[in-house]
């Protein structure tokens, strides 16, 4: 649990205030009796929030007005303790510190301290986030979480469904649905892969819906009847075998025909670049002997020169024309090899019957447009199973949530029930959930839709799930408080102060409650804020300073 928080700039007329000492059970920031607002009060639960990961108080005014700074902070878990520096300007960065708050030199990033709170918390369930579970709870003016009429919704832009997910993963009951989860994810990955393969090509591209298969398989029918009678137009009375085997025959002449080309191209220029390598591209010394004789006035040491230069590209030349020989002399076996499998495979087909070319290709042509549809009805039928199949999972997985949400549903009312009725002397009627749908709820205390009401609801409701669930702490404004009856805030008092986990207060104006509140009030205290230069940082930015007021004087 958090026993420790403090900050250079938490100050008590102008000297830094000790540590803020905290304890198992309430934990109470106290304010003036007169609920005098903007001494710190707000600040120093956000504060808390900070220090178990939240990021709300980087926005308050306490960070606006007094500047970058750093909070310090310990935890103690199974009798350890463990020390943290955390500070506004660089919020995602968690220092390790010695007893003294020196800093040690290791550093968590936000994500790996709060995983680390989850594990010592003992609330390491199958999907649940700690922030998102903690800042629920932790309802303090600033954060977006003080809907009262919707005390589930936790995190800014979430849904119910969202508030419901945490729900869930919060009495550990996630697991539950994990498998059927993780199949509703495998039929849309497996939904999405098909329509990424039709994108492409790599299936038929669907033309319509049920219609447009109920047309293919008429026109299979008519294109089927069209083929039955152009084979029993041949007077040998054919099989589909027979013209199976008649079609590869004409496909192997016709590849074999394209080999024998290729190896004959080959055979050529093998030759060619023999002759080229054999006797080379350039003349010799008695070339350039000869030509003198017709043309006396020739240069020759010209002609030596730019011979010179021709052998060094000859040779280069010569180097390259080997390589390629070496090539070619590779390729001719493979041709020749392939060839004479070619041939072998029109010799095993044996006799075929004698088909006319416009016979084949017709053939083809009707057996093409069979096949195409064929594929096309196919892939209806493919895109068909697998939406049933993601509907079916879907349905699956929304009955198994409401059934897991049924049970929440029994126990949270039964639980608020129970306290709603510690609140007052006479009975009424507590705050109730319902779970319309695997994503939606309503919360409500029948009959009674008042402010107060729907505060006290919300107080209740966090109760019950702080008493239900693994949730480690709750943190409640004095804003909430201030909106419910004094009767019932004097019950709320009592639940509080009886509970073994942390609960963590801002409240004012206690005078005006119960002596066995006040006292409860006062045993539990860890923080007094007022004004006069102990207000949390030990000043106060909401009264203007007159022009003849020096800063020591505030």
């Amino acid at each position: 649990m958090l026993i420790e928080m403090t900050s250079p700039v938490f100050k008590e007329r102008g000297k830094r205030r000790p540590p803020i000492r905290f304890k198992e059970g309430l934990n109470v920031v106290l304010g003036k009796e007169d609920g005098e607002n903007s001494i710190g009060k707000s600040s120093a639960l956000l504060a808390i929030d900070f220090v178990f990961g939240g990021d709300t108080y980087l926005k308050s005014d306490g960070v606006k007005h007094i500047g970058p700074h750093t909070i310090f902070f310990t935890f103690r878990f199974d009798g350890k303790e463990y020390c943290f520096a955390r500070n506004t300007v660089s919020p995602d960065e968690i220092h390790h510190c010695s007893r003294g708050y020196e800093l040690m030199g290791a550093v968590w990033s936000k994500r790996e301290f709060t995983d680390w709170l989850k594990e010592k918390y003992a609330i390491d369930f199958p999907g649940l986030s700690f922030r998102e579970t903690v800042s629920s709870f932790f309802r303090v003016y600033g954060k977006e979480n003080l809907d009262e009429r919707r005390p589930p919704k936790g995190l800014p832009g979430g849904g119910m469904q969202k508030s419901i997910e945490v729900l869930v993963k919060l009495f550990n009951r996630y697991g539950d649905v994990e498998t059927y989860n993780v199949r509703l994810e495998e039929q849309k990955k497996k939904l999405a892969a098909f329509r990424e393969a039709r994108k492409y090509r790599f299936v038929p591209d669907l033309v319509g819906g049920k219609t447009q298969y109920e047309d293919n398989i008429a026109q299979i029918r008519s294109l089927q009847e069209q083929l039955d009678n152009l084979i029993s137009e041949q007077t040998a009375g054919p099989t589909e075998k027979d013209i199976e085997k008649s079609r590869m025959k004409e496909q192997l002449q016709a590849a074999k025909l394209r080999v024998e080309t290729e190896l004959q191209s080959k055979q050529r220029r093998l030759e060619l670049l023999k002759m080229s390598l054999e006797y080379g591209l350039y003349p010799t010394e008695a070339d350039l002997s000869a030509l003198q004789e017709f043309f006396p006035a020739v240069n020759l040491r010209k002609l030596y020169e730019v011979e010179r230069y021709h052998k060094k590209l000859a040779a280069i030349l010569d180097e390259q024309f080997a390589t390629e020989r070496q090539a070619v002399e590779i390729e001719i076996p493979l041709l020749q090899s392939y060839a004479q499998e070619l041939k072998k495979q029109i010799t095993d087909l044996g006799f075929v019957g004698n088909f006319s070319k416009e016979f084949l290709d017709r053939h083809s042509e009707i057996k093409g447009q069979i096949d195409a549809l064929r594929k096309q009805n196919e892939a209806y039928l493919t895109l068909t199973e697998l939406q049933d199949g993601r509907r079916r999972a879907d349905e699956m997985l929304k009955r198994s949530i409401e059934d897991i949400l049924g049970d929440i549903e029994r126990t949270l009312n039964d639980k608020m029930k129970e306290f709603n009725d510690s609140l007052f002397s006479e009975s009424r009627k507590a705050p109730h959930i319902r779970f319309r749908e695997y994503n939606s709820y309503e919360f409500e205390t029948p009959d009674d839709t008042g402010t107060g009401s729907n505060y006290k609801g919300m107080v209740v409701y966090d109760l019950a799930m702080l008493y239900l669930t693994a949730l480690p702490a709750i943190a409640h404004d004095s804003l909430i408080l201030k909106n419910i009856g004094d009767g019932a805030v004097n019950g709320i008092m009592k639940i509080y102060a009886a509970s073994k986990k942390q609960v963590f207060i801002a409240f004012d104006k206690q005078a005006a409650y119960k002596p066995n509140t006040q006292k409860i009030l006062s045993d539990n205290m860890v923080l007094k804020l007022s004004d006069g230069n102990c207000e949390l940082y030990g000043q106060s930015w909401n009264k203007e300073v007159a022009d003849n007021e020096t800063e020591d004087e505030l």
